[in-house]
Parts: structure tokens; sequence; C-alpha cells
């Protein structure tokens, strides 16, 4: 007889051990981490230098400079989410465990979710302190650009992991990640650079910070069992 599944505290130790697992896989390979940080002081940076050096201009365009090369950063980590997972047979022990008293693969793969925007959106925003001094934005403004950018980059994390999900094991996937993803990043890039202007012309922002964070609840209720029916449908076809 089948032993009854476990409460959700038994799915502790797995779920720690698939955290662990993406940790270490990073931590050997530290340019990688560099690399995310890299790309997006290299992008914003490049900006300035393209414009008059007036500090109106600059103020007027930064938040939106700092938020593209934030997203794009943060999209060119999560491309291949799953791509080597699928090819590894990773994604094929996560389903095996979800049928005999495992943790849900829904589960397991929300916590790569979360695992992968720490790492990809972590260096991005221990790095744009320094990159926004560039565009002059005041002490008002800074801490709305990290809210903004912490709540955003967790929604595009989390809509990138399902769009890598669908691409996984197919020629071209993080290119193909990008595309599908870029259209949905819209809104999240209109609220959080919303919320930096107008922290920067001292009105409220609020409402743009609440509105991203209902975008992250909605994406994580979403987006975790959508990549899990995409890589469970995957890991079938292979």
């Amino acid at each position: 007889m089948r032993p009854d599944r476990p409460a959700h505290g038994g799915w502790a130790r797995p779920l720690r051990a698939t955290v662990r697992r993406e940790l270490r896989l990073a931590l050997s390979q530290p340019a990688e981490l560099l690399w995310h940080a890299g790309f997006f002081v290299m992008v914003a940076a490049l900006f300035p230098l393209s414009l008059r050096p007036e500090g109106a201009t600059l103020r007027l365009l930064g938040p939106g400079v700092l938020w593209v090369a934030a997203l794009l950063a943060v999209l060119l980590a999560c491309g291949r989410l799953f791509h080597d997972d699928l090819r590894g047979g990773w994604i094929d022990q996560c389903v095996l465990a979800g049928t005999d008293d495992g943790p849900p693969l829904a589960l397991l793969v929300g916590a790569r979710m979360a695992v992968q925007w720490l790492l990809a959106a972590g260096p991005v925003l221990l790095a744009a302190p320094l990159v926004a001094l560039q565009f002059g934005l005041d002490g008002t403004a800074l801490p709305v650009l990290l809210g903004s950018l912490a709540l955003g980059s967790a929604v595009l994390v989390a809509v990138a992991g399902v769009a890598a999900a669908l691409t996984a094991g197919l020629r071209g996937a993080a290119l193909l990640a990008m595309l599908m993803v870029l259209p949905l990043a819209v809104p999240a890039l209109v609220f959080g650079t919303m919320a930096v202007h107008a922290a920067q012309a001292g009105r409220a922002f609020a409402a743009e910070l609440q509105l991203l964070g209902a975008m992250l609840a909605m994406a994580m209720l979403a987006c975790p069992p959508l990549g899990a029916a995409a890589l469970r449908a995957a890991a079938a076809e292979e």
C-alpha cells in the first residue's frame, strides 16, 4: 500500500538540495556572475557618452536607460535556464520525484526561479547605485530605483523561466526565450521607470511599486505551474 504523501515540511529537504545545487554550480563559475553585472554596467555606461553632458538630460533619461540595461542583463541570464537541466536528466528526476512522494515539479521550478533571480538580479542590484551616479540620481530616487528593479527583475525572471521551459531543448533557445519575454516585459519596464520619475519629481510613487508587487504576486502563482507543465511536456518528448 502506498504511503501517504508527506506534509509540506517533508519537501524542505529536496528544495534545499535544489537551492544548494544551483548555488554550487554558480559559485563554480564566478565569471558568469560578474558577466551579469558587467553587461549591465557596460550598456548603461555607453548611453551618457552618446548624449550631451547636461545634468537635466541625464536625469531625464537615466531611469529608462538603467531599466533597459537591467532588463537585458536579466533576460540574457535566463534564456537557457532549463536547457542544460533537460539535457542532463535533472528534469526527468524531478518529474519522477513528484510522482513518488517528492515535491511537485512546480515547487522545484519555483525554487529554481528564486535562485536564478538571486544570481541574475543580485549583481545588477549591487552595481546599480554606482551606475546611477553618472545619471545624477539623488538620494530620493535611488532607493526607489533599487526597489523597482528588485520587484521588476523578479517578475522578469519568473516570466523568462516559463519561456525558457517552453524552449528548453530547442536550437537557439536563448534567442527564442528573449523574443517571447520582451513584449511581456513592457509593463514592468513602464511602471519601474514611472516610479523613479515620480520620485525625482517629488510625487507619490507608491502606486507604481504596488503595481509591480501585484505583478510579482501573480507571477509567483502562475509561472511555476506553467513552467512545470512545459518542462513535463519537454521531458516526455526527449
